[in-house]
């Protein structure tokens, strides 16, 4: 770290960098605050995804099904980066990725486009805050989405392709690093790599520079081969698991997770589409005119919109193996990017009538920006005030998981939950369900606590061993709806007359965590010998 800054830095350099710092807060804080609205959190999908990333702690990857898991992989990776749970990790995983795509935008606009600092503004906030005009559904807003973790490295490779002379690379560097890019999108994201990724190529090579045409075919080669060797693994796998490899392709461009209810719109979705279209006809209008006649280099910008245009045409054709909604959610990134090369388009334009304060342009800017982000919330306020809030039990579920698992040592404990948590206590703790605990557990209680210092009697009657601690959860009766445990709120009277007779025998008995919608009972067996802390000092 140097705090004197070098001579040749130039000043938009320092002013992007601190730019950048404010977007990612910006970005985190914009996802997370719809937190509040979220449904994906213990439904069935989230397990199911939560499922498959535990597997691969102990080394299994397909479940006998070839499948493309490259994204749960990350999330996996994730959160041992971190030090957080499996479920924590997958929770908040979607969170980054729209920071980093965010990012993205913003950079990308400054590549191709002439406008340093507005232009890139207005596509990232209109990614990151403006949901009544973008394809995206807040309810599933946490979800993981493997088609925008692929163009969180599909968009940067778009740019490179039409800007090489970005990236200071040797030709061999430069088709080696395409090859690693692209087998890395196959791993996250087919429906990127196999159909996002063709018609860009054939708009790049259409609308290329001369000096940068070479570049063109290099990356074109590049995504032939990388896009080979990806399905060759897969293909090799698909024999190992003797599965059919053309099921599993198509399987791999279809999504069944993903879908275009979006009750935040303001406009009808196929409607919207077309306005977009329609507003993109005043980019395709001018950039001509721009490019050959005054001679500057908005290639790229024209690709793009060109592109945007080719995707919505794409979703309105039905094609068997293209899916409208894995292209809706690839649209909700580049709608953002070509709105961006719309308003920069509009600077250019109004540029000479304004030569005097082009010296201002970074304050300017970052007023506008600002100007435009009040604008943006002020408006939808009415329409997202309208959108009821998701229920706040599941989230209160993950939170009292995760402050179990940092307090207790691994498999020393046991919990008592529904059936549809069983897979947040794989691999972390023993698992009892309600039926279990109320028609066994106090003859085990008896049984065990009878002969705890008969160690023969134990070895001899395994099944009567209960663990060192037990965690009941228990669940109120609240008005929340789509509550995923609703019916074990009818449990509570239960649940607690059971710990009313543990407290009568003995047992040390507390609540662990408490919220207005459950509660968590630890009941002690062997005092001290599951916590942490206890066990450390």
């Amino acid at each position: 770290i140097k705090l004197e800054r070098p001579k040749k830095l130039k000043d938009d350099r320092v002013f992007i960098f601190y730019t950048t710092l404010v977007l990612i807060i910006a970005a985190f804080v914009g996802r997370y605050y719809f937190y509040i609205y979220d449904i994906y959190l213990l439904s069935d999908l989230w397990v199911s995804d939560l499922y498959k990333i535990i597997q691969f702690d102990t080394n299994n990857w397909f479940n006998a099904t070839v499948s493309v898991e490259g994204e749960l992989a990350l999330s996996n990776l994730y959160s041992k980066i971190v030090n957080v749970s499996p479920e924590v990790g997958l929770q908040s995983l979607s969170i980054i990725e729209d920071v980093l795509l965010s990012l993205i935008v913003f950079w990308t606009l400054r590549k191709i486009t002439l406008s340093a600092v507005f232009a890139p503004m207005v596509a990232f906030l209109t990614f990151v805050f403006l949901y009544t005009f973008s394809p995206i559904e807040i309810h599933y807003l946490l979800q993981n989405e493997p088609v925008l973790m692929g163009l969180t490295f599909g968009i940067p490779a778009m740019v490179y392709v039409l800007r090489p002379d970005a990236i200071k690379f040797k030709n061999i560097n430069y088709f080696i690093s395409f090859v690693i890019c692209f087998f890395a999108i196959g791993l996250i994201d087919l429906f990127t790599l196999l159909v996002l990724m063709p018609p860009f190529f054939i708009l790049a090579l259409l609308f290329s520079n001369r000096e940068y045409k070479y570049f063109k075919w290099i990356a074109l080669a590049a995504y032939f081969v990388g896009t080979f060797l990806i399905l060759f693994t897969y293909y090799i796998f698909c024999i190992y698991y003797q599965n059919d490899f053309l099921i599993f392709l198509q399987s791999s461009l279809i999504s069944v997770t993903s879908f275009t209810y979006m009750p935040n719109l303001i406009i009808p979705f196929e409607e919207l589409l077309k306005y977009y279209q329609y507003g993109s006809l005043f980019s395709i209008v001018i950039l001509p005119f721009l490019i050959w006649y005054k001679k500057e280099n908005w290639k790229p910008s024209l690709v793009f919109i060109l592109y945007l245009n080719v995707l919505i045409t794409l979703s309105f054709l039905n094609i068997q193996w293209i899916d409208a909604d894995l292209l809706r959610l690839a649209l909700a990134a580049f709608i953002p990017i070509c709105l961006g090369i719309t308003v920069a388009i509009l600077i250019r334009l109004i540029k000479p009538l304004f030569k005097r304060s082009y010296k201002y342009k970074y304050l300017i800017a970052s007023v506008s920006s600002f100007v435009l982000f009040i604008g943006i919330i002020y408006t939808q306020k009415d329409v997202l005030y309208g959108i009821s809030p998701s229920d706040k039990t599941p989230r209160m579920v993950l939170d009292a998981y995760d402050k179990i698992t940092h307090e207790y040592f691994p498999l020393s404990y046991a919990v008592v939950n529904d059936n549809i948590a069983q897979t947040v206590s794989k691999n972390k703790h023993f698992f009892i369900n309600y039926e279990d605990f109320l028609m066994g557990y106090l003859e085990s209680d008896s049984i065990y606590h009878t002969n705890r210092k008969k160690p023969k009697f134990l070895i001899d009657n395994p099944q009567y061993v209960i663990p060192k601690s037990v965690l009941v959860f228990v669940y109120h009766d609240n008005t929340e709806t789509n509550n995923y445990f609703s019916d074990q709120n009818e449990l509570e009277p239960l649940l607690l007359d059971q710990i009313k007779t543990l407290k009568q025998r003995g047992r040390k008995i507390s609540k662990f965590y408490e919220s207005p919608y459950i509660d968590v009972y630890e009941i002690v067996n062997e005092p001290k010998s599951s916590k942490i802390d206890d066990l450390i000092y």
